[in-house]
């Protein structure tokens, strides 16, 4: 007579199998699940911190172009949105409150913003006194 373990007592040989399977299968689709999430929010996390990364750009390169304009006329008041190599910024209507000039600009890609705020306090030659990311103006 063929002794079996007492929790095969009552089966099929071909059950025990058949669950064993199950189980496994079961385990093996939990783990690619598992996988297929973090290499997706890694994926985003990459695209933000490029989209980040794109903004910023933008806002620096429009900031420059603003102190460049500032510089060349000291009437140049700001208040514009340009475009940077298929992205806008906006140059935000500059502050002079007769020591220094406050400019600000700004871009976005998606969701990503990049904020800037300088002081410059003499427009011809440029000196920056402060040059700075902030969260909201």
């Amino acid at each position: 007579m063929i002794m079996r373990p007492p929790f095969t007592q009552n089966k099929a040989p071909g059950q025990v199998m058949l669950i064993s399977i199950l189980i496994l299968s079961l385990l093996t689709l939990g783990s690619i699940i598992i996988g297929i999430t973090a290499i997706v929010r890694e994926s985003q996390s990459t695209s933000a911190m490029e989209n980040k990364a794109l903004a910023s750009a933008a806002a620096t390169a429009c900031m420059e172009q603003a102190m460049d304009r500032l510089g060349r006329d000291i009437d140049y008041a700001g208040d514009e949105v340009l475009d940077v190599v298929d992205m806008n910024c906006v140059i935000r209507p500059i502050v002079y409150d007769g020591a220094a000039w406050t400019i600000e600009t700004y871009s976005w890609v998606n969701n990503q913003v990049a904020r800037y705020r300088v002081v410059l306090t003499s427009r011809t030659p440029v000196y920056i006194e402060s040059w700075q990311e902030v969260a909201t103006f």
